[in-house]
């Protein structure tokens, strides 16, 4: 086909060109669970103009027990590989509170970031710690959509973070794909329930497939008291850890009190 490829040499233009300075105020990336259908799009409700998400998903099979959460570890590191390969980024981000706490921040943060060394990591669990002790709370009520065995794994952990537990609620589920199902009223209802006397001065609502931060906003204007959930935490911390002050409103006080360093 000679004669078809002079064709094309003598139609083809060749052109040069400039390379498009960055615009983004800051880029994340973000490895989350297959099963997770919330964090996304709870994320993409606070990204405000120039900051950008670049996300990817690891296989997981939606049971929820200490071991199988656990487990997760093992692919975090191939799934991160995944995100936006060869672009700049600010900082990434794990989407799953209850194995980030079992497998533990430096090892999430180890996997998350062996293809981009040095690069700043989070996960809900760390976000989480980093808010509550922010906004100042200590005596805490905590409602999770967990079942029994891996509540107890995370009020140790909370406890051994230094918090005291005043409340503890939960909706009992085994399976990561049942908990966006929960209704908004049905969380709203537990958490009256879970405030009556016991004087708490916060909430936490732990996990990134719950869909609760539509209302954290009514719920602290309702209760008076400040309303942390994992998915708000972790875009606060990621911001943060990129350089970032995030100033958004509707959402909980957190992500509208300026800091000028996040607690460790």
């Amino acid at each position: 086909m000679p004669q078809a490829q002079d064709a094309f040499s003598a139609l083809e233009r060749p052109y040069t060109f400039t390379t498009q300075p960055r615009q983004a105020r800051a880029r994340i990336g973000l490895v989350q669970l297959a099963s997770d259908y919330t964090l996304e799009n709870d994320w993409h409700r606070l990204a405000e103009a120039g900051i950008e998400i670049y996300s990817t998903r690891m296989a997981y099979n939606s049971v929820m027990t200490p071991d199988s959460l656990r487990a997760t570890a093992d692919s975090i590191a191939d799934a991160a590989a995944l995100v936006a390969p060869g672009l700049e980024l600010d900082v990434m981000a794990f989407g799953c509170t209850s194995a980030s706490m079992l497998i533990g921040s430096d090892g999430v943060a180890e996997r998350l970031t062996r293809d981009r060394p040095g690069l700043p990591a989070t996960n809900p669990w760390q976000a989480s710690l980093c808010a509550l002790r922010h906004l100042g709370i200590r005596r805490l009520a905590v409602l999770t959509p967990y079942n029994t065995e891996v509540n107890h794994s995370l009020y140790r952990g909370l406890q051994d973070a230094g918090f005291e537990i005043v409340a503890f609620g939960a909706f009992g589920l085994t399976l990561d794909t049942e908990i966006p199902a929960i209704h908004t009223d049905a969380i709203m209802a537990a958490t009256v329930d879970l405030l009556a006397g016991c004087r708490a001065e916060g909430v936490f609502f732990s996990c990134t497939n719950l869909r609760v931060m539509a209302i954290l906003e009514e719920m602290e204007r309702r209760f008076g008291l400040p309303m942390v959930s994992s998915n708000q935490a972790l875009f606060w911390h990621a911001l943060h850890l990129a350089g970032q002050q995030p100033e958004i409103a509707g959402f909980g006080r957190l992500l509208r009190t300026p800091s000028t360093e996040v607690v460790p």
